[in-house]
This record gives structure tokens, C-alpha cells and sequence, in this order.
């Protein structure tokens, strides 16, 4: 009876003599007492009379009828003979229960913070040398009305001197190899150092205020972190690309969400604010593979840091243009609280010729939840405010304000003021949802005002989307043009999609385009696809087929086009290499795999318990892993586990399940590994399996007049110098079991407390033992321990 009552957590406590047992449930003031001299039971005020059977007494403690747990206590017992399990069905929430489901909420939320406790972590390494990665892809494109041209693109990527090496080279049989259109750059990543986490050199980015068109060659110091810190709130983005295109939203570098463009091509993300620079960037997936991928980078208005956190940026570099402009800026940002951040810096730009130099200054503020406001003061150039409330359903009101100074050439625009609202509402239903945006934005030149209004609804219900899009523009004083585009797209039965679009001029009261398309997935791998298109304002006509197949180590494709009396048609294909995963195996893919990491789980059995694999350990099969992100990969040639398409610098957790070990023996101390990618190139992980021993034996009770095997009581296991191992418990008939012992010398014994409660003594007191050191594990059989009445005296 105490020993289910403190499986179930609850408070027990028996008296000396093991004649009653006290506590309470749950609630301190409900007290319980069970008296067996009395053979009563109180309980929430109430008083039980047993029945002599109900309630038995032996040497080791007292025993209720499993009924009377359940009308009494709650607790209702089914005892399962088949399995010999007990089924304990209870009316209220055991602490046990409570403590598991407690555990499971924090487990969750440290799981959504990236706080996970992990048994150990293998952090980032620098290597001077290790090339790992390689993408590539051709085009080629023949057509009537243009010359034929087939690109030839191709990445490499290595780690060189402890960052990261990337190139990225582009060719045409056209124009050759342009210098502005290859890409290259070394990066350098240490999230630990202070003075700074990151240096580039190379192609950089300027993201400055400057109007910028051109690629730059030069070098950029930060002390921001690569990696993910989620801060409070979220940030509303959406636009257009191709209806069915696949768009991936990566905040620094790191994937945060993926979604499917509707009818029209339209998407929404909400993008997380994250502490420091946000460098949030799109790319886009044509359904067709008939385009590559392509980046987008933007910039999220809002820039909170902790408080009391510096963060700095250095750029500087010269500008790819005619004039080989210089360029360089510095920044800084100081969280003056979670509510505040300032900052400020100092912009050049040779080219420039209304002033080459710019200051600025810059506040972020959340003077309440949800409610965000930045601003910018660059001197001679522009004043810009921004401020965004977002409610809790999930929808957001945001206004934008800029002021641009006159006669100004660092912003290459023609107007002086630029404003817009903006209204975004999502709507869940039970089998209906979609979003909707609203807005409006002004253009104010000198002489005149241009409007341009837009309201878009995007729905799915089941396998219908849709989407609807009315813009308007007109000029003060002006008729307005409005127009309304449409698209509808369904998923039908066995992999068919159909999709049609449409423009209607409102004024005019026509339809001036329709668009319409079917595509196919062909077995797994494979897809066709067939659309027509019809212009009537353009005369345009054109019919178009496409087709993609997906092989294991590449992707290839070919689209025929004819419009009005052009013929164009493309032919492709992409894919990717990934080395040095071990045992010379060479993982080959449609995805890209320049830029990003991977890790080859290696699991040895570790025959001499060192954590490290020696010459004459042989590989394990059949450890699971589990892990968050990546694709795992797993080949009959070899028990290596791969996982590829990792982003680099960001620790992933690996958990691991020894279950299917062909060896019930054979266990694994760590299970839950946090790794720090490396780039370009896969970081081995080695999983020492470790057999174990097992020992097995007897404890008998005599009680002078027969012996017996006897269950419930606690054995112990010790090293030779003292030290405490593992404890077991001896079932019904008296026979125990241990499995979990590394090699090496023991003894057992058996508890030296629970005979003391008893007043039993044990014959021997203990038993020497040895774990020998073996593939699967050694077994130790037969210990055997008797226990009797402690009667004084006895020698």
C-alpha cells in the first residue's frame, strides 16, 4: 500500500511498528489515517470499519484490498493478469500526474525558447581548410526572334582560414563571365567574442540609406550575433510573386517560415522582431524549375536591443559602378531598456553630389504592448517615422511617413513625400480562412499627388483558394483607374491542379486578360504542366507547357512557349554535391548545399567505455535520431546518419533513441547532443554505444521454519571503493534483475535501511561481483541473498 501510494507521489508515512500508515491527499488538510489494529480508515472526514481480509499485515508492511483504493480513495486499480500490469484510473489529478504534465509545459517552452537542457554540446569549430559543398545548374534557352544562350552557374563552398568560403560563378555563352554578376565572399563567425562575432570581405551589402543599385567590393565588422534572439512582438510582410511559388522566410540567415503563394501569387508572413540586426531575406521557388532561385532581402523597420547592449556595424567598400564610388558606414545602437533603443551614425558615398557625407539618428520605441514606433533623422536627406499596432488576433494598423529634403541626390527619387496606411486582418473559420489587407499610399510631388489604393482578399477553403485584388490610382482632381485582378486555384483528386487569373477593368467594364493552367504530379517525382494566356489590350496571345522531374541527385526541367508568332523554349537542370560525411560517401541532392552545414551521426559500440572510437570498434545500426529542422538521411550502405541542409553557426538539438539497438544490451549515456554547425561541410557526431552488464539473483526469506522467495525489497549495487551504482527491486518470487553496469568490479548487497525498518538482517551481508568488458555485455548470474528476523544475540 506505501509503495503505490509513493509511485502516485503521495504523502506516507508509517508508523514504527508498520501498523498504520498517515498522510495526506493532495490538499494538506485532507489528512488520511490507516489503522490496522483499529482496521479503520479515515479519510476526508469519514470513517471506514474493514473487514479482517481487507486490511492484512505482514513483516513488510500493510496491504489494502485494491477495491477499497478505488470507493475510498479515488483510486480505481484493474489488474491486468496477461501483462501483469496494474491500471490505476484515478478521480482527481495524483501529484505524479501533475508533476509530469508541469514538466511537459516547461519541456515545451523551453523547447519554443531554444532552451532545451542537452546532455552535452559539441560547439563550432575553425578549421584552416575543408571544402564541403558544391551547387550547379544549366540553362540553356533557343528561340526564333533572339540569339540562343545557355548559363552555366556554379557554387563551391569551403571553410578557408576558419570562416566561410563562398563562390558563386556565373557564365553565358552570350556575354562571357561578367565580374558583376559573380559572387564571392569570406565570412568569419565567433558568437562568443565581444569585440566582434563577424567579419565579411568580399561582395557585401550596403543596406544603407543611399540609393545603392550596383554589387560592392569591401569588408563589414559587427559584433551582432548569427544567432536567433526572438524578441517581443512581430512584424507583418506581404507581396507578389508567381502563383504556386514556394517562398521561404529566413531571419539571419536562419529558416522561420515557408509558405505557398495563392491564385495570384500572393503571400504574408509574420516576421519575428528579433534583438539586434534583422537581416531578413526571401527566396523564391518557381513550381515549374523553370527559374532558380532568387533572394530578396528587406529590411524590417524595427530594431530592439536588450537593455544595456552595444551593437555596432563597420562597412566599408567601393561601389561596382561607372564611377567606382567609395562608401562606407558606421552604426550604433544602445538598448537604453527593453522599451528603447537609440542609435546613430555617419554614411558616405563618394558619388553623391549634393553632399557626400550623411548623419543620422535613430529611436525605436514600444511605449506599450504591440505598439511599435521607429524613426529616422538622416541630416539633408530624409525624416522617416513608422508605427505599427498589432492586436492579439493577429491583425495590424500600421503607418508610414517620409520626408525626403528638396533637391536631395542621395535617394534617387523625384517626389518629396511619401505616405501610407495599411490594414491587414487574417480570419480563421473551422474549414475557412484566409487574410485580407487594406491600403492606401501617396506619392506628393511638387505639382501633384498620386494616389494608389489597394484592397486584396486571399481565402482557402478545403482545397479552393482564392484571391481578389482591386487597385485604384488617380491624381488629385483626376478620374481614377481601377482594376481588379483574380485567380482562382483548386487541388483536385490524384495530384491535378488547376489555376485561373484574370484582370477586370472596372471603368471600362471588361476583361482585359485571362489567364488559365492545369498542372500534374506524375508519379512521386514528377510534374506537368499546361496554361494559356490571353492579353486582349496587348493582342497577346500564348500557350505554354512545362515539365520538371525530380531525380534523387538532380533536377531537370524543360518549358515550351508560343506567343503570337515567337517560340521560345528552356531546357535545365540543378543539383548538388555534399562531401566529407564519411566512408567516402558523396550525398548528392536537388536542393543547394553551398552556404549550408550538415551532420553525419557516427554511433560505435564502445567496447572499452572511453567515449572514443578505437581501431576494432565496430559501427552500430539502429539508433534513431530525432531532430528539428534539416532532412535526415539515412543509406543502406553504412549506418552513418546523415542530416543535411542545416543553417551554419546555429546549434540544433539531436535527440537520440536506443530502442532499436540490435542488442538489448547496448545503451546510450547522452541522449539529448546540442551541435553547433560548421560551414560548408559535415560535422561528425560520434554516438559511443556503450555495452552494458547485467546481473541477476535471488532473495530468499526464512523465517525458521521455510524459506521462500520474497519480493519487494531493495538491492544494491557499489563499486569496490564505495561508491553507490544502481538499486533494483526483487519481484514476487524473489528473483531481481539489473541491467546498466559498465566494466568493472561491484559488490551487492542488500539495503541496509529497509532491513533496519524490517529488523531483518541479511545472509551474506554482500556479494563481490565482476562486469567484464565485452561487445555485448557481460552477465553475471545468481547472486543470492537470504534475509531473517534480527534476534538478538545471534552471531
Amino acid at each position: 500500500m506505501a509503495e503505490v501510494l509513493m509511485f502516485l507521489h503521495i504523502k506516507v508515512e508509517a508508523s514504527a511498528n508498520l501498523d498504520s500508515l498517515s498522510g495526506f491527499i493532495v490538499n494538506e488538510d485532507e489528512k488520511y489515517l490507516i489503522d490496522n489494529t483499529k482496521k479503520q480508515i479515515l479519510v476526508h472526514g469519514k470513517s471506514y470499519q474493514l473487514k479482517d481480509t481487507e486490511l492484512i499485515k505482514t513483516e513488510f508492511g500493510l496491504y489494502l484490498d485494491h477495491q477499497l483504493l478505488g470507493e475510498i480513495f479515488g483510486l480505481h486499480c484493474e489488474f491486468n493478469f496477461r501483462n501483469l500490469m496494474l491500471e490505476i484510473k484515478p478521480d482527481f489529478e495524483v501529484p505524479a500526474i501533475r508533476e509530469i504534465r508541469l514538466a511537459q509545459f516547461r519541456k515545451n517552452m523551453n523547447h519554443l525558447k531554444g532552451d532545451e537542457i542537452a546532455d552535452t554540446t559539441i560547439n563550432s569549430k575553425h578549421h584552416i581548410s575543408r571544402f564541403g559543398m558544391l551547387d550547379w545548374a544549366i540553362n540553356s534557352m533557343q528561340s526564333n526572334s533572339q540569339s540562343s544562350d545557355t548559363r552555366v552557374w556554379l557554387a563551391l563552398g569551403a571553410e578557408l582560414f576558419g570562416g566561410e568560403t563562398n563562390f558563386r560563378l556565373n557564365y553565358s555563352s552570350n556575354s562571357g563571365f561578367n565580374s558583376r554578376s559573380q559572387e564571392y565572399y569570406w565570412r568569419w563567425v565567433n558568437n562568443q567574442s565581444k569585440a566582434a562575432k563577424q567579419i565579411r570581405l568580399g561582395k557585401i551589402s550596403t543596406l544603407g540609406i543611399a540609393s545603392v543599385y550596383d554589387p560592392m567590393v569591401g569588408i563589414s565588422i559587427t559584433n551582432a550575433s548569427t544567432t536567433y534572439r526572438r524578441s517581443f512582438g512581430e512584424y507583418t510582410i506581404s507581396d507578389y510573386t508567381e502563383p504556386g511559388w514556394t517562398v521561404e522566410l529566413y531571419v539571419n540567415n536562419v529558416i522561420v517560415d515557408y509558405q505557398t503563394a495563392d491564385a495570384s501569387g500572393f503571400y504574408s508572413f509574420d516576421v519575428p522582431l528579433v534583438y539586434g540586426a534583422s537581416d531578413v531575406m526571401l527566396k523564391f521557388y518557381g513550381p515549374y524549375g523553370e527559374e532558380r532561385t532568387e533572394k530578396k532581402t528587406i529590411s524590417v523597420p524595427f530594431n530592439f536591443l536588450p537593455s544595456g547592449e552595444i551593437e555596432y556595424t563597420l562597412t566599408s567598400g567601393v561601389v561596382m559602378d561607372v564611377k567606382h564610388s567609395n562608401f562606407a558606414r558606421a552604426e550604433i545602437k544602445y538598448g537604453v531598456n527593453r522599451f528603447l533603443t537609440l542609435g546613430g551614425g555617419l554614411e558616405y558615398l563618394s558619388s553623391i553630389t549634393s553632399g557626400s557625407k550623411i548623419s543620422f539618428v535613430s529611436a525605436f520605441i514600444a511605449p506599450f504592448q504591440n505598439f511599435l514606433v521607429a524613426g529616422e533623422y538622416a541630416h539633408g536627406v530624409r525624416t522617416k517615422i513608422l508605427a505599427s499596432y498589432r492586436l492579439a488576433s493577429g491583425s495590424m494598423f500600421e503607418l508610414n511617413y517620409r520626408r525626403y529634403t528638396e533637391n536631395q541626390k542621395a535617394i534617387k527619387l523625384n517626389y518629396l513625400e511619401e505616405r501610407s496606411a495599411e490594414l491587414s486582418v487574417p480570419f480563421n473559420f473551422s474549414s475557412f480562412n484566409g487574410y485580407t489587407r487594406w491600403s492606401l499610399k501617396q506619392n506628393v510631388y511638387k505639382n501633384l499627388t498620386f494616389n494608389t489604393g489597394n484592397v486584396t482578399l486571399s481565402s482557402f477553403f478545403g482545397k479552393i483558394n482564392t484571391n481578389i485584388s482591386t487597385y485604384t490610382n488617380w491624381i488629385r482632381g483626376g478620374n481614377p483607374y481601377i482594376y481588379s485582378n483574380v485567380g482562382l486555384g483548386v487541388r483536385f483528386s490524384r495530384g491535378l491542379t488547376g489555376r485561373v487569373q484574370g484582370q477586370w477593368d472596372i471603368a471600362q467594364k471588361s476583361i482585359t486578360s485571362v489567364k488559365a493552367g492545369i498542372e500534374k504530379k506524375i508519379l512521386h517525382s514528377g510534374y506537368l504542366s499546361i496554361s494559356a494566356e490571353r492579353n486582349i489590350g496587348f493582342s497577346y496571345r500564348s500557350i505554354e507547357a512545362a515539365f520538371r522531374w525530380n531525380f534523387a541527385f538532380s533536377q531537370v526541367n524543360s518549358n515550351w512557349r508560343i506567343a503570337n508568332n515567337e517560340y521560345l523554349s528552356t531546357q535545365g537542370a540543378r543539383g548538388s554535391l555534399a562531401f566529407g560525411s564519411g566512408n567516402g560517401f558523396i550525398h548528392a541532392d536537388t536542393r543547394y548545399a553551398t552556404g549550408r552545414s550538415g551532420i553525419a551521426v557516427v554511433a560505435f559500440i564502445d567496447i572499452n567505455h572511453n567515449s572514443e572510437k578505437d581501431d576494432g570498434e565496430p559501427f552500430a545500426k539502429g539508433v534513431a535520431v530525432k531532430m528539428s529542422g534539416g532532412r535526415i538521411v539515412s543509406h543502406n550502405k553504412d549506418s552513418i546518419i546523415r542530416i543535411t541542409g542545416l543553417e551554419p553557426y546555429t546549434s540544433y538539438l539531436i535527440t537520440l533513441d536506443d530502442k532499436e539497438l540490435e542488442q538489448i544490451s547496448w545503451q546510450l549515456k547522452k541522449k539529448k547532443i546540442r551541435v553547433y554547425t560548421d560551414p560548408n561541410q559535415f560535422k561528425k557526431i560520434y554516438i559511443p554505444v556503450l555495452p552494458m552488464g547485467e546481473v541477476n539473483g535471488w532473495v530468499f526469506f526464512n523465517d525458521g521454519k521455510k524459506t521462500k522467495g520474497q519480493g519487494r525489497i531493495i538491492v544494491n549495487f557499489y563499486r569496490t571503493n564505495g561508491k553507490f551504482v544502481a538499486s533494483t527491486l526483487s519481484e514476487k518470487d524473489g528473483g531481481f534483475t539489473f541491467l546498466g553496469l559498465p566494466p568493472g568490479d561491484y559488490y551487492a548487497k542488500v539495503d541496509s535501511t529497509q532491513l533496519k525498518r524490517l529488523n531483518m538482517r541479511s545472509v551474506p551481508s554482500g556479494t563481490n561481483f565482476s562486469i567484464k568488458t565485452t561487445t555485448n555485455g557481460s552477465i553475471v548470474y545468481d547472486i543470492q541473498f537470504e534475509i531473517e528476523p534480527n534476534v538478538k544475540n545471534i552471531k
